[in-house]
């Protein structure tokens, strides 16, 4: 209280910037938005910038269409699929002068996963549907799910153009490196690279919808923010990279692997070795029967599968050390949906009192049974070594066919930026 009396305080201007500018920054001459396979790469080769890739984001504008290229009409129970947009890709990758910084396959699983869990309940209805986020709250392209009501209807109803849409996605929706590491980056030259998949995956239309549907993407950009310090700190700036410094740099890596799942009730997924670089924190497992490469099946939620126990191991240390005993037909999900909840709460260091998870228990056992297994703390031989994971799962019956696991590892990563006076390089 003792500061209302502070009658004589002056005042402070922040001044250390001259300027903070958007930029935006194109495919490379050539580039298929929309042929599947293709390479979509956005290169800045400039490097004498001061930019700020943790608030870039890239804005895709195109149309939902039928495949002769005709429009739906208001009554077509068709829409993009919630965080549709990461669905037209097979990976995405971040380089900096060369060297990757970080790489997501399935960019659409694994942005839905993680975004489930940490983004609040009311992001849909608010700033989530400029990026396309809005929730189901039903697996199936009908009025009664809000999320696939409120996407028709802003992406089919709502423009003069039927299906013209135009999205906003943060950076920081994909990349663990944007997330974490809010500072400048200088001295790099900068690539995205992106695989364009097929529509399918992107697409959610009822089966009495005859017409297939297709997106055609007319513009994808990557929007960079570009920093002018003032004069006193740009001075300091070019000191330190005169002086041939180390600039240390961590966060939280995402990498996500995906394996079909036997029709048996016990599964082993030996994951990709990581190594002494590479410390799991987190690993976050999710299940989906027959939901890939069909237009009229809800590729942006996910199926229990009738899960009993899930662990996993690192070198020989189990997490966690006691069984769930999980029973979906019988809503005994207690323990492993506080895991799901309790994730934002760690990851973000949020406080649940003040803003709620998306999920709800309900939620969970129909459209998003995402299994979280907490292994930030570890024993201390497993620092300095090459980590092996292994996952287990047991199911209270066979796995139905074509069901395919996804696995996303959020890992601790270290790296630095090092100048040789002149420029940087990214070192391990």
């Amino acid at each position: 209280m003792s500061n209302i009396l502070t009658i004589t305080e002056g005042l402070t201007f922040d001044e250390s910037l001259q300027e903070y500018q958007v930029r935006e920054y194109e495919p490379q001459a050539g580039a298929q938005l929309n042929n599947p396979g293709a390479e979509i790469r956005i290169n800045i080769e400039t490097q004498d910038l001061f930019l700020h890739p943790a608030e870039s984001y890239l804005v895709v504008e195109g149309r939902l269409l039928k495949n002769d290229d005709t429009a739906y009409a208001d009554g077509d129970l068709v829409s993009l699929t919630h965080n549709g947009i990461m669905y037209l890709f097979k990976s995405i990758s971040y380089r900096l002068s060369g060297q990757q910084i970080e790489h997501i396959n399935d960019p659409g699983i694994a942005t839905t996963m993680l975004g489930m869990l940490t983004y609040p309940d009311d992001f849909s209805k608010s700033q989530g549907l400029n990026q396309l986020w809005y929730k189901d709250s039903s697996a199936d392209a009908e009025a009664e799910n809000t999320g696939f009501a409120a996407r028709h209807g802003y992406i089919i109803t709502k423009p003069a153009n039927k299906g013209s849409f135009s999205f906003a996605i943060p950076l920081k929706h994909i990349f663990g490196f944007a997330d974490d590491y809010n500072k400048i980056v200088y001295g790099l030259r900068h690539e995205l690279s992106l695989v364009r998949d097929s529509n399918a995956n992107a697409i959610l239309r009822a089966a009495a919808v005859n017409d297939v549907a297709k997106i055609v993407l007319s513009k994808l950009s990557w929007f960079v923010p570009h920093v002018t310090p003032s004069d006193e700190n740009k001075m300091q700036l070019y000191k330190t990279i005169q002086s041939k410094s180390k600039i240390h740099c961590g966060f939280r890596m995402r990498q996500c692997d995906s394996i079909a799942v036997p029709q048996a009730s016990q599964f082993n997924w030996r994951l990709a070795a990581k190594s002494g670089r590479e410390k799991p924190r987190y690993i976050v497992v999710a299940f989906q029967t027959n939901r890939s490469g069909d237009q009229t099946h809800n590729a942006a939620v996910f199926d229990h599968c009738r899960l009993r126990n899930i662990n996993v191991t690192l070198n020989a240390e189990r997490y966690p050390a006691v069984d769930y005993n999980a029973a979906f037909n019988e809503n005994r999900i207690a323990r492993v949906f506080k895991e799901a909840s309790d994730f934002r709460k760690k990851f973000h260091n949020m406080d649940t009192l003040l803003s709620n998870g998306g999920i709800n228990p309900s939620d969970f056992i129909d459209l998003y049974p995402l299994f979280v297994i907490d292994v930030s703390h570890q024993s201390e031989r497993l620092k300095e070594s090459t980590v092996d994971i292994q996952i287990r799962a047991e199911f209270a019956r066979n796995v139905p066919a074509n069901t395919e696991a996804f696995a996303l590892v959020i890992s601790d990563r270290i790296l630095q930026f090092e100048s040789d006076g002149q420029k940087m390089n990214v070192v391990y």
